[in-house]
């Protein structure tokens, strides 16, 4: 298990970094030299002191002076559009039909696994719908000019990705930014989106897999940076000797030493993505300023630091410490809901950790939150009561509030408190349990300081339903 979380940590450190190096931004400036033109009219009387005619014979002694200015400056106008089609943190998928008798039962979307058997020896069983999974991290796409301008091609990159089929580690796809082609065909094209997609990707360099993957999804989404897929496709291709996943699969060993794999599989899938956001081609061309938004708040890293009471997870045998524990959300969202004026939330994160003390811990995947969102002061404050249930693999129910401050526009401070209750017994095995901790029921209120980063807060003057009000 741990292993496989340090994992998760560069997939995700690696998909950052591919994110960082890609142009999602593109700045139009336009020069113009603004000229102020003034003319100022005087009106000069010469008269001398006393009574004097000026008829027919003596001429005015008025004179007019006229004077003429003008000033000129430059002025640099800056206008900032974007500049990718489609730009995602985390998508994965849960693949049905890809394998039979080896099934690993990744759960639905993928992202709920049989955390029991969580590890490289287990070779899967019967029985279970999910048979393997498909995961991308940092995926990236731009706009393909071709046929003409031939609109919603697109060509792009995934800084990670993995296809396994089952729970034979050996037969598993993996690739480092492998290249892909897609053509998006829309059914919907006002938020939330709906596309038929056909992709066709290649992973030429044998790092660690060789392989094509054809496909082709309906995709809905996104809003709020969430996205629902059902795929249907084919990838095959070969895993070498020397691969990672061949080199520790327990199908080979002294007498059975590790050869080449070839791979091929159709595969159905259920997917979900986060922080993935798509634009349309006229996108392309609306300012970021104008852009229509749909969620409250949208961040990838959500932390609060806390005291419930409990024996705290900070102190050592000689120290102790106010904080007994954290709650850390990662990849949220809170689409708003049109419910009192739209300050009805649902949300979700793509792993929420609750963590009140010690022994009194739970994990949650994509929980369910719903909460009221109101604006305290504008572009500044605002507070979120909200409930929320972890349904697995630990069971909690929470129900608390946060005050936010936005600090900038991705670092947003505040305090917070509420009150969690559940227990983390049911779903994780003994294995997982020696290396996290007991298994234990928990109750307790808690109070805490709150910290996000890369967290973009909006206000009612950004979305999209408050943009003809």
């Amino acid at each position: 298990m741990k292993k496989f979380l340090l994992f998760l940590l560069l997939a995700l450190m690696f998909s950052l970094q591919f994110w960082g190096c890609q142009t999602y931004s593109r700045t139009e400036t336009d020069i113009y030299t603004i000229s102020e033109l003034d003319t100022t009219t005087s009106y000069i009387d010469k008269n001398a002191p006393g009574n004097r005619d000026n008829g027919i014979i003596f001429s005015s002694s008025r004179t007019v002076q006229s004077e003429r200015t003008m000033v000129q400056r430059d002025s640099v106008v800056n206008r900032e559009y974007p500049a990718f089609i489609r730009l995602g943190l985390f998508e994965s998928v849960g693949l049905i039909g890809s394998g039979s008798d080896y099934a690993a039962g990744m759960g639905l979307f993928g992202v709920f696994p049989d955390f029991d058997n969580m590890r490289t020896t287990y070779r899967g069983g019967t029985g279970k719908v999910f048979s393997g999974g498909l995961y991308r991290f940092g995926v990236a796409e731009w706009r393909l000019r071709w046929f003409r301008d031939n609109p919603n091609w697109t060509y792009g990159f995934t800084g990670l990705e993995i296809i396994m089929p089952d729970s034979r580690i050996e037969y598993a796809l993996a690739s480092f930014a492998p290249f892909y082609l897609r053509k998006r065909f829309y059914l919907r094209e006002e938020i939330p989106y709906i596309a038929i997609t056909g992709a066709f990707g290649i992973s030429p360099l044998p790092i660690p897999s060789q392989y094509v993957n054809i496909s082709a999804s309906i995709d809905v989404g996104s809003i709020g940076g969430l996205n629902v897929r059902a795929y249907l496709g084919l990838a095959g291709g070969i895993n070498s000797s020397g691969s990672y996943q061949v080199r520790i699969s327990p199908a080979f060993g002294p007498t059975n030493p590790p050869k080449s794999v070839t791979s091929v599989f159709p595969y159905f899938g259920i997917g979900v993505s986060v922080l993935d956001f798509l634009n349309r081609v006229p996108e392309l061309y609306t300012e970021w300023k104008d852009h229509e938004h749909s969620s409250w708040d949208i961040g990838l890293t959500q932390l609060i630091l806390l005291n419930s009471g409990a024996s705290s997870i900070y102190k050592s045998d000689t120290t102790s410490s106010m904080l007994t524990g954290l709650i850390l959300r990662l990849a949220t969202a809170s689409v708003a809901l049109p419910l009192l004026d739209w300050k009805v939330y649902a949300g979700t994160s793509l792993i929420n950790f609750v963590v009140l003390g010690e022994n009194e811990w739970g994990m949650g995947i994509l929980p369910l939150r719903l909460g009221l969102w109101q604006t305290v002061i504008m572009d500044e404050m605002s507070v979120e009561p909200f409930i929320e249930y972890n349904y697995y693999p630990s069971e909690i129910v929470h129900i608390g509030g946060r005050l936010n401050l936005r600090v900038t526009e991705g670092i947003n401070m505040g305090i917070a408190a509420g009150y969690a209750s559940g227990s983390t017994v049911g779903r994780f095995g003994t294995d997982m349990m020696r290396q996290l901790g007991k298994q234990m029921s928990f109750s307790r209120p808690y109070i805490g300081l709150s910290i996000s980063f890369f967290d973009r807060i909006f206000f009612p003057e950004h979305l999209r339903y408050f943009k003809n009000k």
